[in-house]
């Protein structure tokens, strides 16, 4: 049965084609003059391609509440921050020169719309009636996937822009990261103490990879179980994940003693 599941990738044609044109653009851009942003970015992208492709997809989909968490969190939380460290900052602010770009990015990165829009993907779509509808729906779990991604990077711009002069400050990115800890902490305690069944998919997978005795038995995921560590795995490797933000945070104002000043607060 292990068996199966190791083998059970679906090397979905839009999803490696668009990984790949992603890797191609930077390194033809970069020219292995930035390795320490190449590393970073094609990291990302790694992950992403093994958290849409890999048999975690698989277990997400049709078995297990708690790796389909994984992967949200991997979506919204993981591969942004190493993207958006990927990227040159020559190239954020040629970019950022252009008129619409730049009335874009007022938008979108102002720090309260960010975080809503970061903070709120996540919260609202483990709503459960959204989150059944997006299990039994490809175009709107496609969407889904889209949703965390995309608001993933809007959120975590004003921490880890490539152009510094659109960044937080020191205080305000502590405030911005701490405030998301806090909610994802109340989603994932709200998860793990809801009783089973949130997610009805989960109670009764229709099994067609013929592992569920594995998972039930052998890895003791029942219903129950695995929305608890669907919970646990929302509330605290996430509150690491900003709390790294936050320590990162720190780090960059040691370093920088004008930051401290408030000549890089721009908003």
């Amino acid at each position: 049965m292990t068996s199966r599941l190791i083998t059970s990738w679906d090397w979905e044609p839009s999803i490696v084609i668009g990984c790949a044109l992603a890797v191609a653009a930077h390194c033809v851009l970069v020219r292995h003059r930035r390795p320490a942003k190449t590393v970073y970015f094609l990291g990302g992208i790694a992950l992403l391609l093994l958290d849409l492709v890999s048999p975690l997809d698989r277990l997400g989909d049709e078995y297990l509440f708690s790796a389909h968490i994984v992967q949200h969190f991997v979506l919204a939380l993981v591969v942004p921050p190493l993207l958006l460290l990927g990227i040159p900052r020559e190239w954020a602010e040629i970019t950022l020169s252009r008129p619409w770009v730049r009335r874009l990015e007022r938008y979108f990165g102002h720090p309260p719309i960010s975080w809503l829009l970061g903070v709120g993907t996540m919260l609202v779509w483990h709503i459960p009636i959204l989150f059944n509808a997006a299990l039994t729906n490809d175009a709107l779990h496609v969407f889904q996937h889209l949703s965390f991604l995309v608001t993933g990077i809007i959120y975590w711009w004003p921490i880890l822009a490539p152009a510094p002069q659109v960044r937080l400050s020191a205080a305000g990115s502590i405030s911005y990261l701490f405030t998301a800890c806090l909610s994802c902490s109340l989603l994932g305690a709200a998860l793990t103490f809801s009783p089973a069944g949130l997610y009805p998919a989960y109670l009764h997978p229709r099994d067609s990879l013929g592992i569920l005795p594995l998972l039930r038995d052998d890895w003791g995921l029942d219903p129950k179980s695995d929305q608890q560590l669907g919970g646990l795995l929302m509330w605290v490797p996430s509150c690491f994940v900003y709390l790294g933000g936050i320590l990162w945070t720190l780090g960059r104002w040691y370093r920088m003693p004008d930051y401290s000043t408030g000549e890089e607060l721009v908003r």
